[in-house]
C-alpha cells in the first residue's frame, strides 16, 4: 500500500507541475521513475530528465541520418532508411543511449527508459571528473565529455534541476525540508 500511495503522490505532484501531461501518463511515468530511483538519483530527477528531454514522449529520438542529425519524434518501429547504422542514438523520454535500433525501440519502454537512465545518471556520478557532482553529471547526460569537462550544457543541469525542485514534496510546517540534489 505504502508503495502505491508513494506513485500516487508523486504522479499528483508530477500532474501539478506539467498540468497538460494526462494524468494516467503522469502515473505511468512516476511509477517507472520511483521503480528506478536510488539513493543518489531519485525519481524526481528521473522525472526532471524527462520533462526536459523529451516531454515525456516515449517516442523521442535524436539520430544521425545520412549527413543530418535529427532529434523528436519518431513513431514508427521501423528504422528510419537513411539511419547511419554507426551514429549514436539516444532514445525515449530520458533520451538515453541505445547501441542499436531494437534497443532503442525498447526504450519506449518506461520501465526500461527510466532504469537505463538511472544507470547512465549513476555512471556519471561515479566518473572520477564528476567527483559526485549532480550538476556535473547532468552536464555529461546532456552534453557527453564535453558537459564534465567544463561543468556546462546550455543551462541543461538548471533546467532539470529546476523541474526537480518543483516535483518535490513541500514539506509540512515543522518537517525540516529535504536535502537539494544541486548541493550533491
Amino acid at each position: 500500500l505504502m508503495i502505491v500511495l508513494r506513485h500516487l503522490e508523486l504522479a499528483l505532484r508530477l500532474q501539478a507541475a506539467v498540468p497538460w501531461l494526462p494524468p494516467e501518463v503522469a502515473y505511468n511515468h512516476a511509477v517507472a521513475a520511483a521503480t528506478a530511483e536510488n539513493v543518489q538519483v531519485p525519481a524526481e530527477l528521473l522525472l526532471g530528465i524527462a520533462f526536459v528531454e523529451s516531454r515525456f514522449d516515449p517516442t523521442a529520438v535524436s539520430r544521425v541520418e545520412g549527413q543530418t542529425h535529427k532529434t523528436g519524434s519518431y513513431r514508427t518501429t521501423a528504422a528510419p532508411a537513411q539511419l547511419d547504422p554507426h551514429a549514436s542514438l539516444f532514445c525515449g523520454p530520458l533520451q538515453t543511449y541505445a547501441s542499436s535500433w531494437s534497443a532503442c525501440i525498447h526504450l519506449r519502454e518506461l520501465p526500461a527508459a527510466y532504469t537505463a537512465g538511472a544507470a547512465e545518471l549513476q555512471q556519471w556520478l561515479h566518473d572520477p571528473r564528476v567527483h559526485g557532482s549532480t550538476v556535473r553529471a547532468l552536464a555529461g547526460h546532456g552534453c557527453g565529455n564535453y558537459g564534465v569537462l567544463n561543468g556546462r550544457c546550455n543551462g541543461y543541469p538548471e533546467r532539470v534541476l529546476d523541474m526537480t525542485r518543483r516535483l518535490r514534496p513541500t514539506p509540512s510546517r515543522g518537517e525540516p525540508s529535504r536535502r537539494s540534489v544541486a548541493s550533491s
